[in-house]
């Protein structure tokens, strides 16, 4: 029971740690012109595979970032990323195409986020 409990624990508090995370993102998205119209948690905490260690992967479906690169998506929330949280941003059109079959994987695991948009 009480290592039940503790797997409960983790998740609910990388779950409120993300959640906080997310609205950060869409509050410094907001300030630059972009709009975050979806967020998922993916790998490991998705799966539900995760240990104490994993770390919690996030994946962003964001409006306006389609010219820009992975490098450059990331530089748009480097004061605010946090340990143990992994982003991804995607565009609208890549996180919907079904071309890619990185994006079908991981979309087979995601779970989405209950955010404000």
């Amino acid at each position: 029971m009480g290592k039940a409990k503790s797997a409960v624990e983790s998740q609910r508090e990388a779950l409120k740690k993300v959640l906080e995370f997310v609205e950060e993102v869409q509050i410094k998205l907001r300030e630059r012109g972009f709009i975050v119209r979806e967020a998922y948690i993916v790998g490991s905490r998705a799966r539900g595979d995760y240990t104490n260690e994993s770390d919690t992967d996030i994946a962003l479906v964001v409006d306006g970032v389609e010219e820009l690169n992975i490098l450059e998506r990331l530089s748009l929330i480097k004061d605010i990323l946090k340990p143990k949280i992994d982003v991804r941003i995607y565009s609208t059109k890549e996180w919907y195409s079904e071309t890619s079959a990185w994006i079908k994987e991981l979309k087979k695991e995601a779970k989405l986020l209950p955010i404000e948009k």
